[in-house]
């Protein structure tokens, strides 16, 4: 709701009246997002509390195994390298896999005099 008012002598101004309902409805809306924010903010504290109580360390069953260089001889093969290394009864087709991780190998392709790691023995 706008005002106008008569003023003395040389002041004329207009006045911006607000209704008491406005004003009002504005505190309630202020209130409104106050809440949300503060609710937001307990569950989000309430979830990092959960995190903390309830977090576990992280368990590795990786084990340490000793790397070795070995450069590779003419007639040398992957496959032939990975059987010698493979305990009875596991797959060597893995082996050769894990092999070809480790030295980052596009293949199981190899060169003599190519320098491989490999586990010690």
């Amino acid at each position: 709701m706008t005002v106008s008012m008569m003023m003395p002598a040389g002041h004329n101004a207009a006045l911006s009246v607000r209704s008491d309902a406005e004003t009002v409805h504005e505190k309630r809306q202020g209130a409104r997002v106050v809440t949300v924010l503060m609710t937001v903010l307990a569950m989000v504290l309430m979830w990092g509390a959960m995190s903390a109580l309830y977090a576990e360390p992280a368990q590795s069953n990786v084990r340490s195994v000793p790397m070795v260089s070995y450069t590779v001889r003419p007639g040398d093969t992957l496959w032939s390298y990975a059987s010698a290394i493979t305990p009875a009864g596991e797959d060597v087709s893995d082996t050769v896999a894990e092999l070809i991780e480790i030295n980052n190998l596009e293949s199981g392709v190899l060169e003599a005099g190519q320098r491989i790691v490999v586990p010690a023995q």
